[in-house]
This record gives structure tokens, sequence and C-alpha cells, in this order.
């Protein structure tokens, strides 16, 4: 499952990068990182699962900094999306 979901993320964080080259919107980058993040923890977690530092694996001091990543980016979406919704002019 670890090598899948690094796949998955390794494919997303070039797509994510181009979007926010091509639109600069912030959230856009905020995901790359967020996918930059995972990539990094997941390949820590499939690559070198037996490296620990003070009792704690490795990959897990890339893993918290990621799920906090990941809230942001979750905010910046929702946020662009109600932001969206409201802008939208009334059915008639």
């Amino acid at each position: 499952m670890e090598k899948l979901l690094l796949f998955v993320f390794v494919t997303h964080t070039p797509f994510f990068a181009w979007r926010y080259y091509r639109t600069r919107e912030f959230r856009y980058a905020a995901t790359t990182f967020t996918f930059a993040l995972l990539v990094l923890t997941y390949g820590l977690w499939v690559f070198t699962p037996d490296v620990v530092v003070n009792g704690v694996p490795l990959y897990m001091y890339v893993r918290v900094p990621a799920w906090i990543s990941a809230a942001f980016s979750v905010g910046l979406l929702l946020r662009h999306a109600f932001q969206s919704i409201q802008r939208r002019p009334p059915r008639t």
C-alpha cells in the first residue's frame, strides 16, 4: 500500500507544480509542497523503514509536517470553493 501511495504522490506533484507555474495561485503552491512532503515521507517509509532517530522512525519526522501542510492545503481548497460559490450569479 505504501508503494501505491508513493506512486500516486509522485505522479501528482509535477501536475500541481505545473498548475502553480501557470496560474501563480498560492493554493497550488501549497498543494505542491504537501505532495512533495508526502513523497519524502513515503519514500523514507518504503526505502528506509528501519532508520530510527531518538526512538522514532525517520519518516515520522516528515509525516507530521505533511499532515499540517495537508490541512492547510485543504483549507485553501475549501476557501476557494466557497468563494467561487459566492461569486456565482443566482439562478433565475
